[in-house]
């Protein structure tokens, strides 16, 4: 199993990831329906600072956030206040909490963290674990397409956005595509001012396994899952060859047994 801190410098910054990972929409409103659909307790994995977890707790759902960061779990505690909701720092491919869930989702390209098969299938099987017979498993991914599995030589701009403390961020970066791994590093810089006008930077490396649409039905169906509902967006428009991503939404599939 690979060491998931290895991949995490992208979320050493939680006031820094909160300011630019905010909205509720488009994904909140679908995971909100879905979970009133199911009337049970939710788990989010990979929660980071509560971007959805604190929204569906106000709206009244039972949920849990489970996160691997724990400055991320810490951050969303004092957003939460004294709010119900279950702060869990655990990794998603190793943590056992001796309940199950009516849903148990994703929204932070979770699933894409898994950079092998046996890291993929590990969190699979604690989904299995932890998931009611009659529950669901939400997972999105991107839809991974020739014109975004590319490599740059150059640092790019991307966007500019505002540090907590009011400064300007300007992010910029690279691409590094790996064919025969089906991994994409992205790898981020960031650079402000600060109060005292000394330039501040900040790189955050980043990879993520791009999995194709046929891979991962089969991996869900050997995995002992299969498909209830699959989307080409939140709104649950079908997916075509233009979709962006693909939403998908799995139940357990009967008398699976592990070897």
């Amino acid at each position: 199993m690979n060491n998931t801190q290895d991949n995490l410098s992208e979320y050493s910054d939680p006031r820094m990831y909160d300011s630019e990972n905010y909205d509720f929409e488009p994904d909140g409103p679908f995971i909100l329906d879905l979970a009133k659909q199911l009337e049970g307790s939710v788990l989010e994995l990979g929660c980071g600072t509560g971007r959805l977890t604190i929204p569906l707790a106000q709206h009244g759902v039972n949920i849990t956030g489970l996160d691997v960061v724990p400055g991320m779990i810490e951050f969303a505690k004092q957003k939460s206040g004294d709010m119900p909701i279950n702060w869990i720092e655990a990794d998603v491919r190793d943590f056992h909490l001796g309940r199950k869930f009516s849903l148990i989702f994703e929204a932070g390209s979770v699933f894409h963290h898994m950079l092998t098969r046996q890291d993929q299938e590990a969190y699979l099987a604690r989904v299995r674990e932890h998931l009611e017979d009659d529950g669901r498993l939400e997972v999105n991914i991107l839809f991974p397409k020739s014109k975004y599995l590319v490599s740059g030589s150059e640092e790019e701009e991307w966007f500019t956005t505002q540090h907590p403390d009011g400064y300007e961020v300007r992010v910029s970066g690279i691409d590094i595509y790996d064919d025969l791994r089906q991994v994409k590093t992205e790898t981020a810089y960031r650079r402000w001012q600060d109060a005292n006008g000394k330039e501040m930077q900040l790189v955050a490396p980043l990879s993520l396994r791009y999995v194709f649409p046929q891979e991962m039905e089969a991996l869900i169906y050997y995995n002992g899952f299969e498909i209830v509902d699959r989307y080409g967006d939140f709104d649950k428009q079908p997916v075509t060859n233009e979709s962006r991503q693909i939403i998908y939404v799995f139940r357990k599939r009967a008398n699976f047994t592990t070897q």
